[in-house]
């Protein structure tokens, strides 16, 4: 029953039904939006969210985490992923990205128009959907 709610709530967003949205102040140009919010019955203490977001041209998240699960599915446009630790990677639509909980990352819109994704987050109960942190250090 548990993979079954999993993969339904993965299976929603890589369809572009639903989009994403943080509990932290969003950066300027960037919009997330919670389409589902439920608490997943037989795995206690845990929050799905399903999601949209829209990064505007030149903008970018900011460093941040997510206290659980991230899936993403590229609905339009073009940014760069900058996970810590791991070679920037640039996505596109139709891509799809899994981000560990805890992961350091920053997304950055290259492109001209808005850059979308669909998210599943799934996350410790009463932890916020994203945390900000500071920029890993250059090396």
């Amino acid at each position: 029953m548990t993979k079954k709610i999993l993969f339904g709530l993965v299976l929603a967003a890589l369809l572009g039904v639903v989009a994403i949205q943080a509990q932290a102040p969003a950066p300027s140009g960037l919009k997330r939006k919670i389409l589902v919010k439920d608490d997943l019955a037989p795995m206690p203490a845990t929050t799905a969210y399903v999601v949209e977001t829209e990064l505007a041209p030149g903008a970018e998240s900011g460093w941040h985490t997510h206290a659980g699960h991230d899936f993403d599915y590229v609905r339009s446009g073009e940014a760069i992923l900058e996970i810590e630790g791991k070679p920037p990677e640039t996505l596109k639509p139709g891509m799809g990205v899994h981000i560990e909980p805890g992961a350091p990352h920053n997304v950055r819109n290259v492109g001209t128009e808005p850059f979308k994704i669909a998210t599943v987050y799934i996350i410790e109960k009463g932890k916020p959907v994203a945390t900000p942190v500071p920029p890993p250090a250059k090396k």
